[in-house]
């Protein structure tokens, strides 16, 4: 098992509306896990709390109760000290516009107290940006300030970049670019991503780990591989008796994998068949069905169903 590098735990976060004097929730008990290694796809409604964990989580803000860790440490001081492994870009990068891009990074080196500007030219040629040279960050095209964002939050070595919504804005190329440079970072540094998106698309190109946030609640933290697994071509089956069901489709199929959905809706995984040998078994095993049609799920069906509290 991996080195868990970020945990929360019945974390709260209320705030009050200035104008309206009203109470807000924006965190409700979370819970979360992060793992070193991972590219972990933060998912949910756009106010659903994802910024507000990565505030928190940065020390950008403090939760109302709750507990977090970082690389196992709790306390105020040690997160204090392990923040300064973690590189973010949480909304618009600070950018000074009329300096070049060496120059922002000189100023945030000499803030950050780290020795030599070697780490400069190394962080601008991770991100491509090593041939900006005189150009200024004002005449930057929206993806190259991304980059720069990118680049600011890597200075120093960090080991987890917290990413809030990358992509926003980018055109295709753009976000291809960003992709792929996210993925080396990851496969060939072993920098762990936490990374938030509406775009649950992009998400499903980059994330090996999935959590899937609504109304401030932790509602499922799935793996890639599981989720591929219920993101597939599956027989969708009402009947009378979904236990006696799914043990004769069990010992009928027993390749497959059978899930009972509902209390009278039984999903068969994984069969490419004719229907006919389905229906011939359920008939045969004196089973009501009601329906038998095929499906394909995909991830933005799945994540749907998750935070409306049922499966599909």
């Amino acid at each position: 098992m991996a080195e868990i590098i970020f945990t929360a735990k019945g974390l709260e976060k209320q705030y009050w509306k200035i104008k309206t004097f009203e109470k807000c929730q924006a965190l409700d008990g979370l819970d979360m896990e992060i793992h070193r290694g991972d590219i972990y796809g933060f998912a949910g409604e756009n106010g659903a709390g994802k910024t507000t964990l990565m505030r928190i989580m940065t020390g950008r803000a403090r939760q109302t109760s709750g507990e977090i860790a970082l690389f196992g440490k709790s306390s105020v001081h040690e997160l204090c000290r392990q923040r300064g492994r973690i590189g973010a870009l949480i909304e618009a990068p600070a950018l000074y516009p009329g300096m070049t891009a060496e120059d922002n990074l000189e100023v945030l080196r000499l803030q950050r107290g780290l020795a030599g500007r070697g780490c400069i030219s190394e962080v601008l040629e991770t991100v491509g940006l090593s041939d900006t040279e005189s150009k200024k960050v004002k005449d930057f095209s929206l993806g190259m300030k991304q980059r720069m964002g990118l680049a600011m939050a890597l200075l120093g070595n960090r080991e987890f970049l917290v990413l809030d919504e990358p992509v926003n804005g980018l055109d295709p190329e753009g976000i291809i670019e960003l992709r792929e440079l996210l993925k080396k970072l990851n496969k060939e540094r072993g920098i762990t991503i936490l990374i938030s998106s509406h775009l649950l698309g992009e998400l499903n190109q980059l994330a090996t780990c999935y959590g899937f946030i609504h109304k401030g609640k932790m509602v499922e933290q799935i793996s890639a591989e599981k989720l591929k697994k219920k993101c597939r071509k599956y027989l969708s089956i009402r009947v009378n008796d979904v236990h006696k069901t799914a043990e004769i489709l069990q010992r009928q199929f027993p390749k497959l994998e059978t899930e009972i959905i509902t209390e009278n809706r039984v999903h068969l995984y994984g069969f490419s068949g004719d229907t006919g040998e389905v229906i011939k078994a359920l008939v045969m095993g004196e089973i009501n069905m009601k329906e038998i049609k095929p499906e394909c799920s995909s991830l933005e069906q799945y994540y749907m169903s998750v935070i409306k509290g049922g499966s599909i």
